[in-house]
């Protein structure tokens, strides 16, 4: 899965199985709501190790691709062919590129054992869920109220006159249980963990009775209904009964799109939660920092004649088989996860040199006299911090770092900004902030080359490693916040 980078942190939060009270990146960050910290202030955002975390995740996520019909090439209709429909999806490697000449690119590697095509009467795949507001009870709220249990069901938006399809594994909602039965994903606020729970089709009068009207025992699923007038889901009434603040997530295939979201092709327009204006990020609109955390420096320091810098991680999965079952039962992430960082430069003075060696406050002083091979190999904590902005350096006043401005009649002025995980609104003149900000922890040196010919300048590589500390913060943080940031339990 590849992708132009555009200062987006929940892609990687949604890969990654962070918990859904966390993925919701609210205006003001709490112990509750982020899933990073830096001592007492909270972030929103993602950490590498969330892809170890199995405790309350399900098994991978769930991926599908609409097919657009040929005829319909080139419009936005919902005329779909085919859907390609990919189910406990294991996340394997991950790619951040920024390049001088290209557009910065986030990438993704993934592996899995389940994967159909949906056609005719299935081919529309719909995603419905109580945190996203596109499913509603009598009470007419979306998330699921206190209200909403007393009401004992809740409506999928899908219209009508539409039907929920009937496959040849069973009828069309797309998760399983453990026993391979269609499931809704029900996620448990209290405990923080999801699971999928079977859904059976049925009437209002089957719920909670243990022996329903074809002897069935309802009382630990839930329950669907389509009455010609509605498509109703029931809730259980024993095991797995929701709370007010509880999230159902429903994944179905169906004769046609609901109403409500899950169109074949629409803007992203989700003010204030993720950046909407910037398609693609180039050279003017990418700053990265190398910081030394026993430096003495108090401010982040635009690393000089940088043409490209990447970081790669590849998660190794060990599929685990069992006799029995056709498939492996789990996946899990061998630890711990390697980091690579890979950085381009073009050959200048030594203070790159200076700041891999940890000499860089020699270097300002003018009191070193030499680095060596010894000093890079002793150096084993630097940092690496990446941040991406809306706008170039030009369009920004032309300066870089704290320098950046929001100009008078910038389309910027009124918009959200995120600042240390809380949202604020740019005014005309102050400063511009990082969309995104990428923390690379640890880092240790392992290759350095310089390369020189005949007719093009000389270019420096430097190589690096580290290990699981790898996160990706919503907005910009603080430089006096880097050093302590790490993931929220």
């Amino acid at each position: 899965m590849n992708t132009n980078d555009f200062g987006d942190v929940k892609t990687f939060a949604k890969l990654a199985q962070v918990a859904p009270a966390k993925i919701a990146m609210n205006a003001t960050t709490t112990s509750t709501n982020a899933n990073l910290v830096s001592g007492s202030t909270y972030l929103h955002g993602v950490a590498l190790a969330d892809f170890a975390v199995t405790c309350g995740n399900l098994t991978g996520v769930t991926l599908w691709a609409p097919v657009q019909d040929e005829c319909s090439i080139g419009t936005l209709a919902d005329n779909i062919d085919q859907t390609l429909f990919l189910d406990e999806v294991y996340i394997n490697s991950l790619e951040y590129s920024y390049t001088t000449g290209a557009n910065a690119t986030e990438n993704y590697g993934a592996e899995t054992d389940n994967k159909m095509w949906l056609l005719n009467a299935g081919k529309f795949v719909n995603y419905e869920s109580t945190i996203s507001g596109s499913m509603s009870g009598t009470d007419s709220t979306n998330a699921l109220t206190a209200a909403h249990i007393s009401d004992g069901y809740i409506d999928l938006s899908l219209d009508v006159d539409d039907d929920i399809a009937v496959l040849t594994t069973g009828l069309g909602f797309l998760r399983k249980d453990d026993n391979g039965v269609s499931a809704v994903t029900y996620y448990d606020t209290v405990n923080g963990t999801a699971t999928n729970v079977a859904i059976v089709a049925g009437v209002a009068s089957d719920v909670g009775n243990a022996s329903g009207t074809d002897g069935h025992d309802y009382t630990g699923e839930f329950v669907y209904e389509d009455s010609g007038t509605y498509h109703r889901i029931y809730f259980p009434t024993s095991v797995t009964v929701p709370i007010a603040g509880d999230v159902l997530q429903v994944v179905y295939s169906a004769d046609a799109y609901a109403a409500s979201m899950n169109q074949y092709f629409t803007p992203l327009t989700e003010a204030g939660t993720r950046p909407d204006a910037v398609g693609a990020l180039r050279q003017g609109q990418i700053e990265v920092y190398i910081v030394d955390p026993d430096s003495v420096a108090t401010s982040l320091d635009n690393a000089w004649r940088l043409t490209g810098t990447t970081i790669s991680t590849d998660l190794t999965r060990e599929p685990l088989a069992e006799l029995g079952h056709l498939g492996p039962y789990d996946r899990p992430l061998t630890l711990p996860i390697p980091i690579t960082i890979s950085i381009d430069t073009t050959a200048g003075d030594l203070e790159n040199w200076a700041k891999f060696a940890g000499k860089l406050d020699g270097y300002d002083a003018m009191t070193m006299t030499s680095v060596d091979l010894t000093d890079l190999m002793t150096k084993d904590n630097l940092t690496l911090v990446v941040k991406v902005f809306e706008q170039t350096d030009e369009e920004a006043g032309g300066a870089t770092g704290e320098g950046r401005k929001v100009l008078t009649g910038s389309a910027m002025v009124g918009d959200e900004y995120f600042l240390d995980g809380t949202m604020a609104t740019y005014t005309a003149g102050m400063r511009e902030y990082a969309l995104k900000t990428v923390i690379v922890k640890n880092l240790k040196i392992t290759d350095e080359g310089m390369t020189l010919d005949v007719g093009s300048n000389a270019t420096q590589t430097f190589g690096f490693k580290s290990n699981n500390d790898l996160f990706a913060v919503k907005g910009d943080i603080s430089y006096n916040l880097i050093a302590g940031v790490m993931r929220n339990v």
